[in-house]
């Protein structure tokens, strides 16, 4: 009888405790329902503006959702110096609700719907006296910021360098953050956050460069972030590799490394601004690092390795066995043209220019070439691009290439083009100084048999005393037919 007592009373307790739960929430519910946040929004855009230092609006309306419990507002604006640098269809903020209850926001989860965002870069970069540091350095706001989840969907990003007038356009941007932290929120955000999640973007454009599919895995810890693997479609080929972002100095530190097998020569040279010479497909190789330098130019901090190849390939410009046959009757041949084939890669827009034998060559005869096998490949040190292997083989030559390409003051150094033989001896040579844009383009030094009888026999006569020595021009990987 007890027992069934106790029992009856403990249900009754229970039904209480539960309704009584049911009633608060209820409340809860209700009044938030019959609160109006968009009361309080000239509060919160003044409270962002301060935080941030920028001139933040809301001119769509906010809400309160439950299950899960959060906070949404649409149409956000913020604006530096009047200039709009961020617009977002629609903010979702997940809430604790009791903390919530007792006037203390913490934030779980962000969700950012359609951002756009504008960075220009100019001579105040780096400063630290920018508005949103002062704001915060002033509000004495030295305290720690988590967020479990971080999404961000439709993005688009825009870059402007301001001193060279350059744009690169980022769109349709997915991003999946977790365990975000931002340890010091008065201090460098870039140099505090960290953490950890995917990265999509299915377009990339530079001008005439347009990349796809970008896809990669993100880290970042205090101002280090690194995409790997990162994967990507260019040059209509399929790249693998890695790529890093060092902001943790002074300066930046990118780095990138990149394989891009069966890339499409005709999509490489469109990308990079250079006329259409070679069709087929190639292998691309490129290990890059780039250092950004007070009162130095930016391709002084440039070093690493790059190289392209490909077997096959469609020469549209002309025959370039049968243009080398004919140059003792036309004398026209301008052999530095051919250097073009391998510049095409670390210079990108930069061609050599050569008196347009090519284009009345394959005018008036109207054919193609074959290249059989096509190597470039060039170390590049602060700026400096040095020749390593650049040679091409067709069906019965074979052309190479010597000499630096200065990406800083953009000068041709002691670049020669030259007709080897099979011991890599050159046959004739040419070479090309002076400025990209205006290059001094040497005369043709004939080595042996089209230097006349006389040279041709001193040459030979040398060669038969020397034991058919010669001073070697080009010892690479690309084999004489």
């Amino acid at each position: 009888m007890k027992r069934t007592l106790l029992q009856k009373q403990s249900k009754i307790i229970l039904v209480v405790a539960c309704g009584g739960a049911a009633l608060i929430v209820m409340a809860a519910i209700a009044g938030a329902l019959l609160f109006d946040i968009n009361s309080y929004k000239p509060g919160i855009e003044a409270a962002a503006s301060r935080a941030t230092g920028l001139d933040v609006s809301i001119n769509g309306k906010m809400r309160l959702s439950f299950f899960p419990f959060g906070l949404s507002a649409a149409d956000l604006h913020a604006a530096n110096h009047g200039v709009e640098i961020l617009s977002l269809e629609k903010l979702k903020l997940g809430l604790e609700f009791i903390p919530l209850l007792k006037k203390k926001l913490i934030i779980t989860r962000c969700v950012l719907d359609q951002p756009v965002l504008t960075l220009i870069k100019d001579a105040r970069r780096n400063d630290p006296s920018s508005p949103a540091e002062n704001k915060a350095s002033e509000m004495g706001m030295k305290k720690v910021f988590s967020l479990k989840e971080l999404s961000l969907f439709r993005g688009v990003l825009v870059y402007v360098d301001q001193k060279t007038r350059e744009q690169i356009v980022f769109r349709d941007i997915h991003l999946a953050i977790h365990d975000f932290l931002l340890e010091d929120i008065s201090a460098n955000p870039v140099q505090n956050a960290s953490f950890s999640g995917t990265f999509q973007c299915s377009e990339v454009e530079k001008a005439n460069l347009k990349i796809n599919h970008v896809l990669g895995s993100m880290k970042a810890e205090k101002g280090v972030l690194t995409l790997n693997p990162l994967t990507l479609d260019v040059f209509g080929g399929k790249g693998k590799g890695d790529a890093s972002v060092d902001l943790s100095g002074v300066h930046g530190v990118y780095k990138i490394n990149l394989k891009i097998p069966e890339l499409d020569f005709a999509n490489l040279e469109k990308a990079l601004g250079a006329k259409k010479m070679i069709g087929g497909k190639g292998d691309l190789e490129a290990s890059l690092t780039l250092e950004e330098k007070e009162n130095l130019r930016l391709m002084s901090g440039v070093n690493g390795h790059f190289s392209l190849s490909g077997d096959h390939l469609i020469l549209y410009t002309l025959d370039l066995d049968k243009a080398l046959t004919a140059y003792e009757s036309s004398q026209q041949f301008n052999l530095v043209d051919l250097g073009a084939f391998f510049i095409v890669g670390p210079l990108g827009t930069v061609g050599l220019k050569g008196h347009g034998y090519w284009e009345t060559y394959r005018q008036t005869h109207g054919r193609q070439g074959k290249i059989h096998h096509l190597v470039s490949r060039w170390k590049i040190k602060q700026g400096i691009a040095e020749a390593l292997d650049c040679a091409l083989a067709t069906q019965h030559n074979r052309v190479a290439l010597s000499g630096q390409l200065n990406l800083v003051r953009e000068r041709y150094e002691k670049v020669t083009v030259a007709l080897v033989d099979g011991k890599g001896c050159a046959k004739f040579k040419q070479s090309i100084t002076g400025p990209f844009g205006s290059p001094e383009i040497g005369a043709l030094s004939t080595v042996e048999t089209l230097g006349g009888p006389l040279l041709s026999l001193y040459r030979k006569t040398k060669r038969f005393v020397q034991g058919d020595k010669c001073d070697v021009f080009y010892s690479g990987s690309v084999r004489h037919p």
